[in-house]
């Protein structure tokens, strides 16, 4: 596998593995692949945007993105979103991909990285194996305002 830097203009490339990843099992979401495209370019259009992709036999099998954010203690990088193609999750795609984007976070001197996702799933449990911590002192707030 290749793992590089992504160039912030190609979001359409990743909207196919997005939608394979996010509409099923654990999110069983149901997105739609001009709503995707929209909500990935947002994220690539976002200033401060870094990402990392894994490449096998030319193609995209997964990708890790996000913006970094300026703090008072040291900047920050958010991560948005990442996925692995269901086909090679459990192979050490997901691994790596996180391995190299720490290490480019520290080149950048950006010196945190967050995310959140949802609890009780794979992800949590990958998320804790690399050095991540729930932060107790925190909730996520939400609000349907239709």
């Amino acid at each position: 596998m290749e793992i590089s830097q992504i160039e912030a203009g190609n979001y359409d490339l990743y909207v196919n593995l997005f939608l394979k990843v996010f509409n099923h099992s654990p999110w069983n979401d149901e997105w739609e692949s001009e709503k995707a495209s929209l909500y990935l370019k947002d994220i690539f259009n976002t200033p401060g945007f870094i990402g990392m992709e894994g490449i096998i036999d030319d193609c995209v099998v997964a990708a890790i993105i996000g913006n970094r954010k300026h703090w008072w203690s040291g900047d920050e990088f958010f991560v948005q979103e990442m996925f692995v193609d269901p086909k090679y999750q459990g192979k050490g795609i997901g691994s790596s991909l996180f391995e190299q984007l720490t290490g480019l976070l520290k080149e950048k001197n950006i010196s945190t990285l967050s995310l959140l996702t949802d609890k009780g799933i794979d992800a949590e449990f990958f998320y804790k194996t690399k050095g991540m911590v729930q932060i107790d002192r925190l909730i996520f707030l939400s609000k349907e305002v239709r």
